[in-house]
């Protein structure tokens, strides 16, 4: 799991923020072209999977190292599956900002008591960041929420974060529910 959390991206960090906030872009920080200054790029939006998605595998103890699949929670429970969609907004100044505030977040998740599993995705064409989080929990769910580092992150996504950004969280039995599709579709449907 510490690996994917490793991996530095704007829009992975705008993601991570903006939903491990209620809870990808590129290296260069570069928007993509029909972004307007103050506004993401058209049709780029939580409720709508990115044609450019590329996706990491889920990571963490609760997935099967041999297969990469999500194991059931345990007989009798579910999961509590939390999903996050952001695009970051443009200019270095918020770039060392992200930059800050994505270690602590990482450095906390890397260590997060009730994290079973987390995957992270990222769209150029959108400039755009998605995590998918599972939970052993709603509880564990919201101790990360409430922990310094997210409050902080918390404080700080309005200036760091488009305001299409997007949060949702379900209970999930089974591995079927647990897909970056899911969050989009719950999203989508809070958005209407």
């Amino acid at each position: 799991m510490n690996e994917t959390l490793a991996r530095p991206s704007r829009a992975l960090a705008a993601a991570v923020l903006a939903a491990l906030l209620a809870g990808c872009g590129s290296d260069t920080g570069a928007t993509p072209s029909d972004a307007t200054p103050d506004g993401p790029p058209a049709g780029c939006t939580g409720g709508v999977i990115e044609a450019d998605l590329e996706a990491d595998p889920l990571s963490g103890p609760g997935v099967d190292p041999a297969t990469g699949e999500l194991q059931p929670p345990p007989e009798g429970s579910s999961y509590t599956v939390s999903a996050t969609y952001g695009i970051p907004r443009p200019g270095d100044a918020v770039m060392e900002k992200y930059v800050q505030y994505f270690g602590a977040v990482q450095a906390q998740l890397a260590s997060q008591p009730g994290l079973v599993a987390i995957q992270l995705a990222q769209s150029s064409s959108c400039g755009s960041g998605r995590t998918l989080a599972v939970w052993s929990s709603t509880e564990a769910m919201y101790e990360f929420v409430m922990s310094p580092a997210h409050v902080a992150a918390m404080d700080a996504v309005d200036e760091l974060v488009h305001p299409n950004y997007a949060v949702t969280h379900w209970e999930a039995a089974g591995a079927a529910e647990v897909t970056m599709a899911e969050g989009a579709r719950r999203m989508q449907a809070s958005d209407a």
